[in-house]
């Protein structure tokens, strides 16, 4: 079947159009989960930040164990054994989530192959965070694995995002559409800085006070001013390209669906650029920090939701 352009250099590509009949029941549910998948996996990015900003991080001081003799925090282990044992609870939650969207993908594996994929990684993504995590307590908190363990943890909310607009699209019998070139360029470059803003913060932040643990820990050895200066610059590249973004989508009228969320994306962009710039000047304090990072598990939720749309309509 032959593509339509339509006004606006915009492609539909009719062979993207999936059959709505039989398993396409199923979607309703996937797509329940995948809002799921997402929150549960922001959720874990929210309590990996309490752990470490109350000092938690070597609560449980092995893995898988909580210690040599027990699976659980004991009462002699305090308020940070407690922490960090209700963070690794929350794997069990994830593991329902990711296995429930699983198998509702598996569902609609043949008519919607591609969805299914997207909740294979999804699952694949909780036991690999369950080592991740684990290699983070057995390496004393070193601040590369950290920081590796919430860009994967990001990662998971950036494709739980693209699960539930692309089940949002299949549900409504939306067709793809092919953005224009400026529109897929601005896009591609919101991506990319996106992804350099999330990976700074980690750097950032394994220099900072913030450690994990309330004893001597493992730091980056870099200038926190010159780190903060770096991120604080690429936040505000970042803000400018959802401008750019916004005005481009805006001449497409197929885009246009796309505005709404680019708005959000830009409004958070500037509470948390408000916020970032608090948190530094007043000594990094606990809670806008905690704020901050609930803030990052928004955006990248944001920008892939933002992408998708202004890609794919």
């Amino acid at each position: 079947m032959s593509a339509q352009q339509p006004a606006g250099g915009t492609v539909i590509d009719q062979n993207d159009v999936g059959d709505r009949s039989g398993p396409a029941r199923h979607l309703p549910g996937l797509h329940r989960l995948a809002w799921a998948s997402m929150l549960a996996n922001g959720l874990l990015i929210v309590t990996g930040g309490l752990v470490r900003l109350t000092g938690s991080g070597l609560g449980c001081p092995t893995w898988p164990r909580c210690t040599d003799a027990s699976w659980t925090s004991t009462s002699e282990m305090g308020i940070h054994g407690a922490i960090e044992f209700g963070n690794r609870t929350l794997t069990f939650v994830l593991v329902a989530v990711a296995t429930a969207t699983l198998v509702w993908g598996w569902r609609v594996r043949r008519e919607y192959p591609r969805l299914f994929a997207l909740t294979v990684v999804l699952w694949l993504g909780i036991p690999l965070q369950a080592v991740i995590g684990g290699i983070t307590v057995r390496t004393q908190l070193n601040p590369s694995i950290v920081g590796i363990h919430y860009l994967i943890s990001a990662g998971l909310v950036v494709l739980a995002m693209l699960l539930v607009e692309r089940t949002a699209r299949a549900i409504a019998g939306r067709p793809l559409l092919t953005a224009a070139t400026p529109t897929r360029v601005g896009l591609g470059l919101l991506a990319g800085a996106t992804a350099a803003l999330l990976y700074l913060g980690t750097l950032l932040t394994g220099a900072g006070p913030h450690s994990g643990d309330s004893g001597e820990i493992a730091r980056h050895e870099l200038n926190i001013e010159a780190m903060a200066k770096a991120h604080a610059w690429v936040a505000i590249a970042t803000t400018l390209l959802i401008v750019v973004c916004l005005v481009l989508v805006r001449r497409e009228a197929q885009r246009r669906p796309a505005m709404g969320r680019l708005t959000i994306l830009l409004a958070v962009m500037l509470a948390q650029g408000a916020l970032g710039y608090y948190q530094y000047f007043a000594g990094v304090p606990v809670l806008p920090v905690a704020i901050h990072l609930f803030g990052s598990a928004v955006i990248a939720a944001l920008v892939a939701g933002s992408i998708e749309r202004g890609l794919r309509g």
